[in-house]
C-alpha cells in the first residue's frame, strides 16, 4: 500500500511540470486566470485576481531589458522565451518544486507591460503570485 501510495503521488506531480497550452498572447490580451484563485493578471476578469499593469519610461527595447535583468537576478527564476512584445518565465517553488508562470505583454503605445503570474496546480496559492508581481514591480521600478 505504501509503494501505491508514492506510486500516486508521483504520478501527480509528474503533472505538475506540464506547460499550460493557453500560455501566450492572443490579440493583445494574456489569458484570464482560471477559475481556482491561484493566479493574478493585470488583465483578469475577475476583480479578485487583478493587479495593475507594470508602467516604465523609455523605450520598449530598454523596458524588456530591465525586466529581463531583474528576472535573471532571481535564482528561482528561468526564461523561457522572449520575443519583441512578450516575455514567458518559470519559477520554481521551494516546496514540491511546483512550477507557477510568469507573463509579460508589453503595449509600448501605452508605456506599460500586462502581467500574468499563475500557478499550474494547486486551489489556492496564498497570494505568492499578487507578492510576486508586486516585488517584481517594485524592482522593475528601482531598476528603471
Amino acid at each position: 500500500m505504501k509503494h501505491l501510495t508514492c506510486l500516486l503521488l508521483l504520478f501527480i506531480m509528474a503533472g505538475c511540470n506540464t506547460t499550460p497550452a493557453n500560455l501566450g498572447a492572443d490579440d493583445g490580451r494574456l489569458a484570464d486566470c482560471p477559475w481556482a484563485p491561484r493566479c493574478v493578471s493585470s488583465q483578469a476578469s475577475d476583480p479578485d485576481d487583478r493587479v495593475a499593469p507594470i508602467r516604465y519610461s523609455g523605450s520598449l527595447a530598454e523596458a524588456r531589458q530591465t525586466l529581463l535583468d531583474v528576472l535573471q537576478a532571481m535564482d528561482e527564476v528561468r526564461i523561457v522565451k522572449v520575443e519583441e512584445h512578450y516575455l514567458h518565465a518559470k519559477v520554481r517553488s521551494d516546496w514540491f518544486n511546483f512550477v507557477d508562470d510568469l507573463e509579460f505583454l508589453f503595449v509600448p503605445a501605452e508605456q506599460l507591460i500586462h502581467v500574468r503570474s499563475s500557478a499550474r496546480v494547486g486551489l489556492y496559492d496564498f497570494d505568492v503570485n499578487r507578492d510576486r508581481i508586486n516585488t517584481l514591480r517594485s524592482r522593475f521600478l528601482t531598476a528603471q
